[in-house]
């Protein structure tokens, strides 16, 4: 089940800045039919911290009941508290979840026994795979391989997404991992080179902007379509750099809809683009459209 491409997907808003679970759902139900294997629910893109729990509710009910049976969701749990951390995670279980994603605490510099024990709250309490995420530039707590080993060898965790943005990283993590660990880049330029080293998948921002073009280079990598896939990896690299030309994860749901029509909004702090920081990002987006026609 933990193979294949996962998109990371945003959180959508109504103009007043409230939870939109008619577009949210619009919004998965576009990536999924493209053929995503997982989306990504309130991750660190789908702006986590900025929903209440209440309303994690309704996004849940509103975007499960939109995928299609080829997709499923891995609902992000991720939390500075272990009791907050294991009542996300319960409530996503129930709420029909495949899996769970767990960031490490955010805002705490934690001892390798401290984010041991986090996790292992976290599976003594539930029962759906938990997939860990490693992504240094927002957490206060890196991962390391022998963590990840320690925790996957005990049937604590199943997977790990890294977003680190090196390839060094993801390697560690597949370097002696326990058979049946998956391991996915989180990084749209690395997804090539990680499934190659023998990652399970991708985790590509840039597939909401461009569906397809995610399903087809992650399908090439793992089928080992070289030539195709290594075409394939150039294009989804220059949408990852449209994608960091403006700030996050605004630039993803602006791009979106200029690239497919997605309906988005935003919630402050999490603002719209400035009308300059729209020309700086459609500067960068609008040259490849005409290579990208195929997949739109």
């Amino acid at each position: 089940m933990l193979h294949g491409l996962a998109v990371p997907v945003p959180t959508v808003f109504d103009p007043d800045g409230a939870i939109d679970p008619g577009a949210s759902g619009a919004f998965v139900r576009t990536i999924a039919s493209a053929g995503a294997d997982h989306i990504l629910l309130l991750g660190a893109l789908g702006e986590s911290a900025l929903v209440e729990d209440a309303e994690r509710r309704i996004l849940l009910e509103s975007t499960l009941e939109s995928l299609p049976a080829k997709s499923d969701a891995w609902v992000g749990v991720g939390a500075p508290g272990t009791r907050r951390s294991v009542r996300l995670a319960l409530a996503a279980e129930e709420a029909g979840a495949a899996a769970l994603i767990a960031a490490p605490p955010y805002g705490l510099r934690l001892t390798t026994d401290a984010l041991a024990h986090y996790y292992q709250a976290i599976r003594e309490a539930t029962k759906i795979p938990i997939v860990v995420e490693n992504a240094p530039a927002l957490a206060g707590s890196t991962l390391t391989p022998e963590l990840v080993h320690r925790l996957a060898r005990e049937r604590v965790i199943d997977g790990i997404t890294d977003g680190s943005g090196f390839l060094e990283s993801v390697a560690g993590f597949l370097r002696g991992a326990p058979e049946g660990f998956a391991v996915f880049s989180g990084e749209d330029a690395l997804a090539l080179a990680a499934v190659e080293k023998g990652a399970a998948g991708a985790a590509l921002p840039s597939a909401n902007v461009v569906p397809k073009l995610g399903v087809a280079l992650v399908r090439a990598a793992r089928a080992h379509e070289t030539a195709r896939a290594n075409e394939l990896q150039v294009l989804v690299t220059r949408v990852g750099e449209a994608i960091r030309s403006g700030p996050f994860p605004a630039t993803v749901k602006f791009l979106a809809g200029q690239a497919w029509g997605a309906r988005v909004g935003y919630r402050s702090p999490g603002e719209p683009l400035t009308p300059e920081e729209e020309r700086t990002v459609l500067g960068t987006f609008e040259p490849l459209r005409p290579v990208l026609r195929p997949f739109l």
